[in-house]
C-alpha cells in the first residue's frame, strides 16, 4: 500500500506527523509514505530545526518528503533552506493529486 500525507498546518505539532510516518511505515503492507507540505508547513517545516532532524531520522527508502516550490517562493523561502533528504515540487497540490491518482491513500493532517 502506498499512501499521501498532506501536511499544510503551520501550526500542527511536529510529533504528530513523525508519529504517523513511524506508524504507517511500520505496516507489512506499506510500500511507499510520501510526505506532501505546503501552505504555511513549508515555513514551519524549514525553521523547524527539531523536526527537520525529527524526519531525518524517519526517513527510509520508502519514506519521501516533498515541498511545493509555491509556498517557497510565497514565503520567500531558498532552495539552501532544503535539508537534503526532501525534494522541491512546482505545487504541492499538484503533487498530492498525482499521488492519489497513481492510487495513494490520502491522509490530511
Amino acid at each position: 500500500m502506498k499512501y499521501v500525507i498532506q501536511f499544510t498546518n503551520g501550526t500542527i505539532m511536529p510529533g504528530l506527523l513523525i508519529n504517523v510516518i513511524k506508524n504507517i511505515s511500520t505496516i507489512d503492507e506499506t510500500e511507499e509514505v510520501n510526505v506532501v507540505m505546503f501552505g504555511p508547513s513549508v515555513v514551519s517545516f524549514l525553521h523547524h530545526s527539531k523536526l527537520k532532524e525529527q524526519l531525518r531520522v524517519v526517513i527510509t527508502d520508502k519514506v519521501n518528503v516533498f515541498v511545493c516550490r509555491n509556498a517557497m517562493n510565497m514565503f520567500e523561502l531558498k532552495d539552501g533552506d532544503i535539508p537534503d533528504y526532501a525534494q522541491v515540487v512546482p505545487a504541492g497540490v499538484e503533487k498530492i493529486a498525482k499521488l492519489s491518482k497513481e492510487g495513494c491513500v490520502y491522509i490530511a493532517l
